[in-house]
């Protein structure tokens, strides 16, 4: 039965329709939009592409996702990625409510995407997250039982007010520490799941308070903590050339799930392309240029890691 069962479900996405095809998902705030794109041949596998923090489109800066996808499809594999509730095609239905998204709000739509995958016939499901989206895949991993593997692309290995601090650290030392002082006192406010009312004009974007609610519940998270969850493959892949998130990060997550695969990149920074310089100069082209392509290495480990299981 069980064999009958997986050649069925192995036929459905088979016969899927080939190239990019728009989907959504209703949840509780609106539509999720996404974009589901198909080998021509078909494909038993499809991979989850989970974005990063801010208001990053499904085809990511630099259309960093978009080139992901394809690398997989050229690999025979497909891919769903997202519009993220509240950016670009996922608007909520009442914009007043955006505010009141929580960390697990995000992480219960990755497990929906599973859900929705596998319903569409798919036999093998990988998430893929990116940065923060990595957290957010350790977790959904954990609530959707359709998830055969995980895959964290420069995601973080620390408690996100630890990160936070040390990338704080790296832009405002030793010239601005007042400022730097004020950023660390309230995100100690906000871990205690303590709002607040006043900060400095520099720090706006950083700690509006339509932002607050979601940093108290992504502040209650720890990275190694949720990895050690996780009971599918994992696979860790970092740059050594991330600005904002070392390869010690891939270290940390790798010491506390001792099964998962870890690989360093040379040359790959935070948007997943390369680049020479180690300077954010340097690295500009890597987070607006869009035509400069995907790490070949990243597509490489990536697609290798997914054919192993």
């Amino acid at each position: 039965m069980k064999r009958l069962l997986a050649a069925i479900l192995l036929l459905a996405a088979a016969n899927a329709a080939a190239g990019e095809k728009s989907v959504s998902l209703e949840r509780d705030f609106g539509t999720l939009r996404g974009t589901l794109l198909t080998p021509e041949a078909g494909s038993g596998t499809a991979a989850l592409i989970i974005a990063g923090s801010g208001p990053t489109p499904r085809n990511g800066n630099a259309n960093s996702y978009l080139y992901l996808a394809q690398a997989l499809e050229k690999a025979g594999v497909a891919s769903l990625r997202y519009d993220k509730r509240g950016i670009g095609a996922s608007r909520f239905d009442d914009p007043a409510k955006m505010s009141d998204a929580v960390l697990e709000d995000f992480i219960g739509d990755a497990a929906a995407w599973a859900e929705f995958l596998a319903g569409e016939g798919f036999r093998r499901i990988v998430l893929i997250g990116h940065s923060e989206g990595a957290l957010i895949a350790f977790c959904a991993a954990q609530q959707a039982p359709e998830v055969d593997a995980v895959i964290s692309l420069a995601g973080a290995g620390y408690p996100l007010d630890e990160v936070l601090q040390l990338q704080l650290a790296a832009q405002l030392a030793p010239d601005n520490m007042a400022l730097l002082l004020q950023a660390n006192a309230i995100t100690a406010s906000l871990k205690r799941g303590e709002r607040v009312e006043s900060y400095p004009p520099q720090l706006e974007a950083l700690f509006h308070p339509s932002v607050q609610t979601f940093w108290i519940s992504s502040l209650r998270y720890d990275p190694r903590t949720e990895i050690r969850k996780v009971t599918v493959p994992v696979l860790l892949v970092n740059g050594d050339n991330d600005l904002q998130v070392p390869p010690d990060n891939a270290d940390a997550l790798a010491k506390a799930q001792p099964r998962a695969r870890k690989i360093i990149i040379r040359g790959m920074t935070h948007p997943l392309k390369k680049a020479a310089g180690r300077t954010p100069a340097d690295q500009m082209a890597a987070y607006g240029d869009s035509t400069l392509p995907l790490d070949p290495d990243l597509a490489a480990a990536v697609t290798e890691f997914i054919e192993s299981l």
